[in-house]
């Protein structure tokens, strides 16, 4: 949130102090995500060229249709949390938001019951990296839609911001899985 202050007649736009460490803190907190998720699927890569009969046996057990829908529905669920972000209707549209994370959710447990049984049997640290990086991704899901439903419970523009915020990077870590891991 910027605060006027006037200066010789003019208003000028600058940060509330208290605000800034915040903001600092979300920025750094959005970029070691990105960092993490970045060295995971980097290893992910690293791991499939090494071991490619594992790649292929991993890529034959993924549920890609459900892994397009479950990117519809996130995709879609971060339409919402825009719009909530930008004022329109803040309270049903982060509650809209929430229930598509609820529904990804859904679709990549699903997704899971159907790879388990391939993906259990499969020799080598693929499997392991695979389930790590998807289950650490939709338990940031999980938790990022339960934070949503916080902040529309009593919604205040910064707030919005900020869960929105964490929502389009939980939006952006599943467009990078998703080339690396089902389409790559």
């Amino acid at each position: 949130m910027n605060v006027a202050v006037r200066s010789s007649g003019i208003e000028v736009a600058q940060p509330a102090a208290a605000e800034g460490g915040m903001e600092l803190l979300l920025w750094i907190l959005v970029w070691s995500e990105l960092v993490v998720f970045g060295a995971l699927l980097g290893a992910f890569l690293i791991l499939s060229a090494v071991a490619p009969a594992a790649r292929t046996t991993l890529h034959g057990a993924l549920d890609l249709p459900l892994a397009a829908a479950a990117t519809a529905v996130l995709l879609g669920s971060g339409f919402f949390a825009a719009r909530a972000a930008s004022g329109r209707k803040p309270r049903w549209n982060l509650v809209a938001a929430a229930l598509g994370g609820f529904a990804f959710c859904a679709l990549k447990l699903t997704a899971f019951g159907h790879e388990l049984p391939v993906l259990g049997e499969l020799e080598g640290h693929l499997a392991e990296l695979y389930w790590l990086i998807t289950g650490f991704h939709l338990a940031h899901v999980l938790f990022v839609a339960v934070l949503l439903i916080v902040v529309a419970w009593r919604p205040v523009p910064r707030q919005i911001a900020t869960v929105a915020t964490v929502w389009h990077l939980v939006d952006l870590v599943w467009l990078l899985i998703l080339p690396v891991i089902y389409l790559g």
